[in-house]
């Protein structure tokens, strides 16, 4: 998005402010249908990367599905306008009126995540009901061990013992329906082999079993290039992955959130200060952990650049952080940057996918405003 534009939106609606490019998102879908336009496939939008309603009205418009991980999703989901038969219903902690609610309504599919929620369902279940069951490979996917979620040691899911277990169970209750299998190994992942991995042991255990079901939900976690280079080969994975999915002759589901949404969203900030000490420059900005909290949480780091005249700026060394009464509360750590001065403009890039999504009013500092650019006009979101 041309900086111009970003200084326009901070005009408007001050600082801090969280800026979605919707043309990019829409882009973004288009290509995907593109590139794997000989696949039965469909794209389920993951929701806790970011439940914008604006950003989701447009993506129920272009018939995406949604992917919801607890009843606040799902109640947000329907509010916005998805059918239930357009929803999938993930999360390892489903409560029985939730559970009814699901059942009664007739989602897309409960997304099973341990036995003990079979049996939590198949005593209050009375009518026929689409399910899957979260499969967990034990594939480590080279992530961050805080967004890793396909080893034996994640939370989430059941290893394939336990999967063969339910599918015997299933058999048995004439209102269950199992209709595939679903299978999410981690997030922001940029390499393809444990894609590989996961697929060809999943294929392996459909085979083995000689279960018919009509989807494989391959879950998402799609990295993206957060300024070190490093992101996901589409290319590749269609090269390497395709093959594997079109031999099934199943209709491929991809949850994805962070792909698409992640690159479009932009965080402007007001610098306050430029301090300087004996050891360290900090530039202390009016944003930070409460509205951004990926860099303490995961040591995320996020591409920070200047809004203001930088070509004639003496480039400094500094650590950039914001206002909570925290020693975390660090957006980056010894970033090179020209010299701000207060009150100048700086944007941290690609926070369209768990940036607002994950802020809180921690010390009681408000959350920033949204805005959507539609191409052609900023739009407040409500």
């Amino acid at each position: 998005m041309q900086t111009d534009l970003l200084k326009q939106a901070a005009d408007i609606y001050g600082t801090p402010l969280y800026v979605y490019d919707l043309p990019f998102i829409i882009k973004r879908i288009t290509s995907l249908k593109d590139l794997f336009f000989d696949l039965d496939f469909r794209i389920a939008y993951a929701m806790k990367a970011n439940f914008n309603r604006d950003l989701l009205k447009t993506l129920n418009n272009f018939g995406l599905m949604i992917d919801v991980v607890s009843y606040g999703e799902y109640l947000h989901a329907r509010s916005i306008g998805f059918a239930p038969d357009r929803i999938i219903v993930n999360g390892n902690c489903k409560k029985v009126d939730q559970l009814k609610t699901y059942v009664n309504n007739g989602v897309f599919s409960i997304n099973l995540d341990s036995y003990e929620e079979l049996l939590r369902l198949e005593k209050i279940i009375d009518s026929q009901t689409n399910i899957s069951i979260r499969v967990n490979p034990d594939v480590d996917a080279k992530t961050h061990p805080h967004i890793s979620t396909g080893l034996k040691e994640n939370k989430f899911g059941v290893d394939f013992d336990t999967a063969a277990a339910m599918i015997r169970r299933i058999e048995k209750n004439k209102y269950l329906k199992l209709i595939g299998f679903h299978c999410h190994i981690g997030s922001q992942i940029t390499e393809i082999q444990p894609y590989l991995e996961a697929i060809t042991s999943l294929i392996d255990f459909i085979e083995k079993t000689g279960i018919e079901i009509e989807i494989l939900n391959l879950g998402g976690g799609w990295g993206i290039d957060y300024g070190d280079g490093k992101f996901l080969d589409l290319n590749e994975y269609r090269n390497k992955i395709l093959p594997l999915l079109k031999k099934t002759m199943k209709t491929v589901i991809f949850e994805l959130g962070r792909w698409i949404t992640a690159p479009a969203g932009y965080l402007i900030s007001k610098v306050e200060y430029v301090k300087k000490t004996r050891y360290k420059i900090f530039v202390v900005v009016d944003t930070g952990m409460t509205h951004l909290i990926r860099p303490a949480l995961y040591g995320a780091k996020h591409k920070i650049i200047p809004l203001y005249p930088s070509n004639d700026r003496k480039m400094i060394v500094a650590d950039i952080v914001g206002p909570a009464c925290e020693s975390s509360d660090v957006l980056r750590k010894e970033y090179k940057l020209p010299e701000p001065a207060e009150g100048e403009l700086i944007t941290i890039c690609d926070v369209g996918a768990y940036g607002f999504a994950m802020a809180s009013e921690y010390n009681l500092i408000p959350k920033p405003i949204e805005v959507i650019w539609d191409g052609e006009k900023f739009i407040k979101s409500s």
